[in-house]
């Protein structure tokens, strides 16, 4: 008996040591903190692409003095031809089609685990919008093609709306930020609700 309670109190400080670096090691650790960077926004196209019954957004980046990714006809809409799909654009053209490679970032603050991003038909034109989790909460609306004719469509940014990239520890990723600042979407009369939600007259 002896033995054994030497034994315990040698273990007991062993087995609180273990314990509390056990413990410690499966704390939650802290949010990323990622910050955005402007880039050469004539460098990329934001477009509406037709997807089953619906469209699907698109963003495609031209790398400098490469094969053309795309190309624009007409006006209000402007039409889209994706000429990334009719070759192989690697190291050419670089595209983002889910939340994979976008995202909402408003104020500086990242929405992407709040808002889905989707493209709505309304008043004869289509629309860019931030849709929340929770269905109580107004939509965002980020863009719209001014028109709908057949095919793909440029999708043109409302005010206070920017296509930014994410950083991390100061490094740009290939993540897009559809990226807004409320102050900048009351500066303007063509919204009709309040700065973190437009809905277009």
């Amino acid at each position: 008996m002896k033995v054994l309670r030497k034994l315990h109190n040698y273990l007991t400080p062993f087995v609180f040591i273990v314990g509390a670096i056990s413990v410690d090691s499966f704390q939650p650790t802290n949010a990323v903190n990622f910050g955005e960077t402007s880039i050469q926004e004539e460098n990329v196209a934001i477009i509406a692409t037709p997807y089953r019954h619906g469209y699907t957004l698109m963003v495609v980046e031209q790398i400098p003095y490469k094969r053309r990714c795309w190309s624009e006809h007409g006006s209000n809409p402007v039409a889209i031809d994706p000429l990334l799909l009719e070759f192989d654009f690697t190291r050419v053209c670089k595209r983002s089609t889910d939340s994979n490679g976008y995202s909402i970032r408003l104020d500086g603050k990242d929405l992407g685990m709040d808002y889905l991003i989707d493209i709505v038909e309304e008043g004869g034109e289509l629309h860019l919008v931030g849709i929340h989790r929770d269905p109580k909460v107004p939509r965002l609306y980020i863009g719209k093609t001014h028109g709908i004719v057949e095919g793909s469509l440029k999708i043109f940014l409302n005010k206070g709306w920017q296509l930014t990239k994410r950083t991390y520890q100061g490094q740009q990723t290939e993540h897009f930020y559809l990226s807004g600042n409320s102050v900048a979407m009351n500066s303007t009369q063509e919204y009709n609700c309040p700065a973190v939600v437009g809905a277009t007259k």
